[in-house]
């Protein structure tokens, strides 16, 4: 492990503590899902701003033109690496809620604070409790409090796409929320599968065209699965 690796592992401690601790009290003192994700996107954007320049990571945001800043959706991007969740913070306006798989929950500080800040933890062995968390959490959105969900469920080993997981496109026929495809580009070059090294360099969010799903039902989401696919791919 070379000096510049445990410098980063350091300076990540560090942030999670200087920003997780006070995240979790104001969790837990403010109420309401919606209210959560103001702070949420507050505690993401403040970590991710000061982990980024540490790591020595740039982010380019492309079409933020495409969405509306006061108007709620469920953004579904692709996973290739841990700093993805930094760049997006930064990237999208929206207060989110991020879908989190329930063993984050059990790291000190970091889990904690997004159980207390009303993250959508869903257990990935459970469906039953999975459908019911996503269902709570889509009915309880307010403004433009948005979700934000990894679409393949969980992190491409090689960076390529993998197939599509059913669970957010539930959520966006349940709210009625239109769905942002987003891709990230770059990141595995930041952080390769199986290393804990961050290397310096740019990545890319590119946020698509939202896909309406008024007049959607159930039977749909095949339809909607294949052009959140293609805007990934394309």
């Amino acid at each position: 492990m070379t000096v510049r690796t445990v410098f980063q592992m350091a300076a990540v401690g560090l942030a999670t503590l200087l920003v997780g601790l006070p995240a979790i009290v104001v969790g837990l003192i403010v109420p309401g899902k919606s209210r959560k994700g103001k702070v949420f996107r507050w505690v993401t954007k403040s970590y991710s701003r000061i982990l980024l320049p540490v790591f020595g990571v740039t982010v380019e945001t492309r079409g933020l033109s495409r969405v509306d800043r006061d108007a709620p959706y469920v953004f579904m991007s692709n996973h290739a690496s841990h700093v993805d969740s930094l760049a997006l913070a930064v990237s999208i306006p929206h207060p989110l809620h991020w879908v989190f798989k329930k063993e984050l929950s059990k790291i000190p500080v970091f889990g904690w604070a997004l159980l207390s800040s009303g993250q959508i933890m869903v257990d990935r062995r459970n469906a039953v409790q999975s459908r019911s968390a996503l269902s709570d959490a889509a009915a309880a959105l307010t403004g433009n409090n948005s979700v934000l969900i990894y679409v393949e469920g969980t992190r491409s080993k090689d960076g390529r796409l993998q197939p599509l997981k059913k669970g957010g496109f539930h959520i966006a026929l349940q709210a009625g929320l239109p769905i942002v495809p987003v891709r990230i580009s770059g990141s595995r070059d930041i952080i390769p599968s199986g290393s804990l090294r961050v290397r310096p360099g740019p990545v890319v969010v590119e946020l698509f065209d939202p896909v309406p799903v008024a007049g959607k039902a159930e039977a749909d989401v095949p339809e909607l699965m294949a052009r959140v696919r293609d805007a990934l791919l394309s």
